[in-house]
């Protein structure tokens, strides 16, 4: 069996050592370097807003915009901000919705002579509203 020497004086394993430290720390680099790049290409892909000459008139992507413009001074403010944006244009989608629904309501309810015509129309409004309903691709398919 052949014995090998340790020398301190030449530093050989002082050296291994640091080389191997430096490697790690490179490879650590390029790592969380490749797992930005990767965030920012899934963030571009993510958020999807029409360019600034298009929906200009459009308050609600107006607002967005000055919101994302804000979010490298104040990430959270910006996020609250967003929230909030958010949940106004849900609660009005929902009134609307629910008006839609109420008209569609008192088309054949408020009496009992309605007619078969009068039914007949209100039973497709309330189809037209549940086909809007289900092909909207931003709702999760439940």
């Amino acid at each position: 069996m052949e014995q090998t020497n340790f020398d301190p004086s030449n530093g050989s394993n002082s050296d291994r050592r640091i080389d191997s430290s430096r490697r790690r720390a490179e490879v650590e680099a390029a790592n969380q370097q490749a797992r930005e790049e990767e965030w920012r290409m899934r963030d571009a892909e993510e958020v999807r807003i029409p360019p600034a000459d298009q929906g200009a008139s459009d308050p609600m992507w107006q607002r967005w915009r000055e919101i994302q413009s804000t979010f490298v001074d104040d990430p959270r403010n910006a996020v609250s901000e967003a929230h909030a944006l958010v949940s106004g244009v849900i609660d009005r989608v929902v009134q609307q919705l629910q008006d839609q629904r109420s008209q569609l309501e008192r088309g054949w309810s408020s009496n009992d002579n309605t007619s078969t015509e009068d039914l007949r129309r209100g039973l497709q409004g309330y189809r037209e509203l549940l086909t809007r309903l289900l092909s909207r691709d931003e709702l999760p398919k439940g």
